[in-house]
């Protein structure tokens, strides 16, 4: 017998987009859209109903993040995957999404392709990420992050600078110089960061500068 289709849910809150969006996956081979909302809170009432293999959520929506609605979904009904589609290619976003048990992480300016494949690799049970370096990503990051379950959070102003001056080669004593504040502080802070990034090492930390282009390559 032939697989059924899967079952997609999407959820944004402009309207034209969400509407875009079901229209091209309506077209598709082997994906059925069952129902759309334009806010997570819609989308909650909506999904345990619906029998839904995907929903396709935006990380940005106007009564809750698409991270909130991931979670609920993880810790409430574990049988929806998710794909977060996000107009951000930041690193801490994508972590958070991973880590709130999002299968799949799809930048808006990504082609249409990639969110389809995102969405089959979700319903298989695999992990996605969009861009050329998605696959490396998903495999250095995404697993170890979601296995460990380590708390995380967005990376602050001065993590960012505690990681530039790392990335560049700079130790915790050079970088407190640098910056004006006590070696204690300055290791406090490279900890807090290593912690959020699930980083091994400093390698771990000018990848991410790399990604989220703090640094060039």
């Amino acid at each position: 017998m032939p697989k059924r289709p899967i079952a997609v849910f999407v959820v944004d809150d402009h309207e034209f987009v969400r509407e875009g969006l079901v229209r091209l996956l309506q077209s598709c081979e082997g994906v059925s859209v069952v129902g759309d909302a334009s806010s997570g809170t819609k989308a909650l009432e909506s999904i345990p109903e619906l029998g839904v293999d995907v929903a396709v959520v935006d990380l940005v929506l106007q009564d809750m993040s698409g991270i909130e609605v991931t979670r609920w979904l993880r810790k409430n009904h574990p049988g929806t995957e998710v794909v977060v589609v996000s107009a951000f290619r930041n690193e801490a976003y994508q972590r958070e999404a991973f880590e709130a048990g999002a299968r799949a992480y799809v930048a808006k300016e990504a082609a249409f392709e990639q969110l389809l494949d995102a969405i089959r690799s979700a319903a298989r049970g695999d992990y996605y990420l969009s861009g050329d370096t998605g696959g490396d990503v998903v495999a250095e990051y995404a697993r170890p992050w979601v296995a460990r379950q380590k708390p995380g959070g967005v990376i602050t102003a001065r993590e960012k600078e505690i990681a530039i001056l790392l990335a560049d080669g700079y130790s915790s004593k050079e970088a407190a110089a640098i910056l004006n504040i006590s070696v204690r502080t300055a290791e406090t802070h490279r900890a807090s960061l290593m912690s959020k990034l699930g980083a091994r090492n400093v390698t771990d930390v000018v990848k991410y500068c790399i990604r989220n282009r703090l640094i060039s390559a």
